[in-house]
């Protein structure tokens, strides 16, 4: 796991360097990477781990204590036999002490890996999760992009072919009903392209939410590119996902942390052991009293045994049960979640495959309708509201083939994340399809 998020982390990295116009979906990516707010806290709440696992451990290993004392010392007696005295003293004393057994300490160090097991885990599908965020609002953009050009070489047509009904009303060559419905079938068109600039000009927003900056031209699709075949069976994705989903992993690692967290209150009832050695220099007796100088020193091992704490050891226990019990309800959502979100990818992706290739074939056939249409309407055999129908057909048989295009495309990076198979490397091939220069 923790190369999956290096080599996609340092990909993108190196993509933050020079932009190029217009921007790829790589360099995109680099961007919202390195201001998306969730990423930055899962990477806080990696780091916050790796210490609380130091934090630990630095228990596991010798604790050494020095303690120094120097006082100035008066004792008065209510006797005449002893005199009273002032005299100076002096206390230092060195302890090392190696924990040997103490469950508590040795469970919480378990859960503490498990913990950072479980964060890095989150990173990872936060990572995954913008990665698709950010290529379905990328793609979002280039449809909304293409709907407006689409529309703009619609109304270019319409125009021509109202200039044209006009000439022929003019000469009483149609009728007045033909120019009527061009005429209104242009001003339709006109404001269904201002409403796909308005959601051109949204569907940037929406991705530059994601980057916190403005986003400008955007690379389109290469017209050569080669889609990726959508192999295997439904039920191989959901085992890969059932293996491989970082959400997955996360909520088996949080069970895990839950199973140290038992073991930690149940140390409440064990003996804790430590190897102890001391050493002492004084010229101070009991009750500071003055002694000779001296030097102690001590080896031994320390035994701490509960014996009665009011119920609150077994209470505890209870609680770190319950947080159990609670982080297998949430694996367990969790794993229907994924197969639901996965079986859902698969079979959007192949519909989209389907949908692709019906929609090339409507794309030939309402261009042909539309040409032989435009042909009739020359010879007077069909009316301008033939044609004008067959060039909305042809349009809207475009935008149907944008749209399953870049379903496809979204939908097979969905299956990938929820599959748990999401690399470095597709996020290449990704950007490899579309052109850095659309020129």
């Amino acid at each position: 796991m923790l190369r999956r998020l290096t080599a996609l982390a340092l990909l993108c990295c190196c993509a933050c360097g020079v932009m190029a116009q217009p921007a790829t979906l790589y360099e995109v990516y680099a961007q919202a990477l390195e201001a998306d707010p969730t990423v930055k806290i899962a990477q806080h709440n990696v780091e916050m781990g790796k210490a609380q696992e130091d934090s630990v451990f630095g228990e596991l290993l010798p604790q050494a204590n020095v303690f120094a004392q120097l006082s100035e010392n008066d004792s008065t007696y209510d006797s005449d036999l002893v005199e009273d005295q002032s005299y100076s003293g002096e206390r230092l004393s060195l302890q090392v002490r190696q924990m040997l057994f103490d469950w508590s300490t040795l469970s919480r160090y378990a859960g503490a890996r498990q913990q950072l097991a479980q964060r890095e885990s989150e990173l990872l599908d936060a990572m995954s999760m913008l990665l698709v965020d950010v290529s379905e609002r990328y793609f979002q953009v280039l449809l909304a992009d293409g709907g407006v050009e689409l529309l703009r070489a619609e109304y270019k047509l319409v125009q021509q072919q109202l200039r044209e009904t006009e000439a022929l009303y003019e000469r009483k060559l149609v009728r007045v009903t033909d120019y009527l419905e061009t005429r209104a079938r242009a001003d339709q068109v006109r404001t269904d392209l201002i409403e796909a600039e308005n959601q051109a000009a949204l569907a940037r927003e929406e991705l530059s939410a994601l980057t916190g900056n403005q986003i400008g031209d955007l690379a389109p699709i290469r017209k050569d590119f080669t889609l990726p075949v959508l192999e295997n069976s439904m039920e191989y994705w959901t085992e890969l996902a059932m293996a491989n989903n970082s959400l997955l992993a996360s909520r088996r690692d949080a069970v895990r942390v839950a199973q140290e967290g038992v073991q930690q209150q149940k140390a409440g009832h064990y003996p804790t052991f430590d190897l102890v050695f001391s050493a002492q220099r004084s010229d101070l007796g009991y009750d500071n009293q003055t002694s000779p100088q001296r030097d102690t020193q001590y080896v031994g091992v320390d035994m701490n045994l509960p014996l009665f704490a009011g119920g609150s050891t077994s209470a505890r226990v209870r609680g770190a049960w319950s947080q159990y019990y609670i982080a297998r309800e949430e694996e367990e959502g969790a794993r229907r979640e994924v197969l639901k979100l996965t079986r859902a990818a698969w079979l959007n992706t192949g519909s989209s495959r389907k949908r692709i290739d019906s929609a090339t074939l409507t794309v030939e056939s309402a261009g042909k309708s539309y040409e032989a249409m435009s042909k009739s309407f020359g010879y007077g055999t069909v009316k301008a509201a033939d044609v004008l129908g067959a060039l909305h057909v042809k349009t809207r048989a475009q935008r149907d083939f944008q749209e399953a295009l870049y379903g496809y495309v979204v939908n097979w990076l969905r299956l990938k994340r929820e599959s748990g198979s999401l690399q470095a490397g597709d996020l290449q091939q990704l950007n490899s399809w579309l052109m850095a220069d659309k020129s």
